[in-house]
């Protein structure tokens, strides 16, 4: 899950906690307020009636009290109003109740309602002139409080998805400015990681992550001078170094040819350790000189027309000796005699001998096939051994220079220096393909690298 979601969920998780947290607070308070006014309301209820109570005291007639037993029967959560005077008179709406018990508390009644009861003896200078008592529907009254706080609820709900829909465009627009500058310095890394120095993060904040962008960038600008100066110092080291190696590989050639004068079995054997030590010194310069082509963006390739079976048939016939000293086999596999494409020759030529020269080094029974098919508008290559294979995390570090996988205790070959697997990504990428890697530890490996098939107009190529 990438920053983005991530910081978007996260915001969203909080801004729904806070909802419902406010949701649950708004509701318990809402009950609770609404149970405060019914009792202050009962309160002046039986306030009222008792002072209607003594009111009809003093005027010694009973139209106050009957008059407000009336009114009170008229609201539903009333199930009862009572009078009753100090002389044991009884004065009950509805009728039903009249034989009830007055005393305040709750009650449940024959039928199973519950009754709340609320009494307040009258008195008069200080004397007990009769008991006045209301009796409310427990189970009305709940419900009026439910509907109260339903309608609350329904506001709440309203409100906070209303929040969260807000919460959820304002936690995606942070998520994205706090991400969006990452995901730059991610992507700047990446191309840092592919050798690439010639892109700054544009990061314009003044925050920690600005600090970040900027110091990223001046790491970059510090590598991409130490690598121009490393690119610089192995083009002049090598091409220094070619002219003495041509000329010692002229001497040694003179020498073995005899044109001095005859040899010696030691001379000669000593000869062809100088041509040989030769030949690889050649070989790693050269790889060292295309790789800084290649770096340089100067690695132009020239299109033509030629088969590529006859090509994969030359490099695979110059390492067939090399796999019968070895006990192993090499073979080409191509379902056609010949196979147009249209590439580079000379860098396809590269592609197939370092491919083959490392299926070849790393393998030591069983041996290593060449494909050669058509996909589609797709040219595939694919060399495959039974080698000692690659663990899957080194897949990516095994095309960087100068990378050398850690051999096994038991098996023992002169690696190179790293260079070849790199030139092979490099000049696939120069000529517009890609190259991918199979590979499970001591069952061998496969590389494959796929070309987009092109055609080229009759006066841009020649054929080979």
């Amino acid at each position: 899950m990438n920053l983005t979601k991530r910081l978007s969920l996260t915001h969203g998780f909080i801004a729904l906690l806070a909802v419902l947290v406010t949701l649950g607070v708004m509701i318990g308070g809402a009950k609770i307020l609404f149970l405060n006014e019914v009792h202050e309301s009962e309160q002046k209820q039986i306030d009222s009636f008792s002072l209607a109570a003594r009111e009809a005291y003093f005027a010694h007639e009973d139209v106050e009290v009957l008059n407000y037993i009336k009114m009170a029967s008229k609201d539903e959560m009333i199930a009862f109003t009572a009078f009753v005077s100090d002389k044991g008179q009884r004065l009950v709406l509805p009728a039903a109740f009249a034989g009830l018990d007055f005393a305040p508390g709750e009650k449940i009644l024959s039928d199973g309602r519950k009754i709340s009861i609320f009494a307040k003896p009258v008195e008069v200078n200080g004397e007990k002139a009769g008991l006045v008592a209301i009796g409310y529907d427990s189970d009305k009254i709940e419900k009026r409080i439910q509907a109260q706080v339903g309608h609350w609820i329904e506001l709440g709900a309203i409100a906070g998805v209303s929040a969260l829909v807000v919460a959820f465009f304002v936690s995606v627009f942070v998520a994205g400015h706090l991400a969006r500058p990452l995901k730059r310095i991610r992507e700047g890394t990446e191309e840092v990681r592919l050798g690439k120095l010639d892109k700054l993060v544009d990061v314009n904040r003044s925050d920690e992550i600005g600090d970040l962008a900027r110091a990223f960038n001046t790491m970059v600008v510090q590598l991409k001078e130490l690598d121009e100066m490393k690119r610089d110092f192995v083009a002049g080291v090598t091409h220094d170094f070619g002219t003495p190696l041509h000329a010692i590989k002229n001497a040694v050639e003179f020498l073995q040819d005899q044109k001095p004068g005859p040899l010696t079995a030691k001379q000669a054997e000593y000869l062809m350790l100088v041509s040989n030590s030769t030949i690889q010194l050649t070989t790693f310069i050269n790889n060292l000189l295309t790789t800084a082509s290649i770096e340089a963006a100067k690695a132009e390739p020239y299109f033509e027309l030629f088969d590529a079976h006859a090509l994969a048939q030359e490099v695979v016939s110059l390492y067939q000796p090399l796999a019968e000293n070895k006990g192993i086999t090499l073979k080409l596999e191509c379902d056609t005699p010949t196979l147009s494409l249209v590439s580079d020759v000379t860098m396809m030529r590269q592609i197939l001998t370092n491919m083959i020269s490392n299926a070849m080094k790393y393998t030591v029974q069983g041996g290593a096939v060449v494909k050669l098919e058509e996909a589609g508008d797709v040219f595939v290559l694919t060399v495959s051994d039974t080698g000692i294979g690659i663990d899957p995390k080194n897949y990516d570090l095994i095309f960087d220079k100068f990378f050398r996988i850690r051999q096994p205790k038991n098996f023992s070959v002169q690696q190179g220096a790293g260079l070849g697997l790199a030139i092979v990504k490099g000049l696939v990428e120069v000529l517009g393909g890609s190259v991918s890697v199979d590979s499970q530890l001591g069952a061998g490996t496969a590389f494959t690298v796929r070309f987009p098939r092109k055609s080229l107009a009759a006066n841009d190529f020649k054929e080979s």
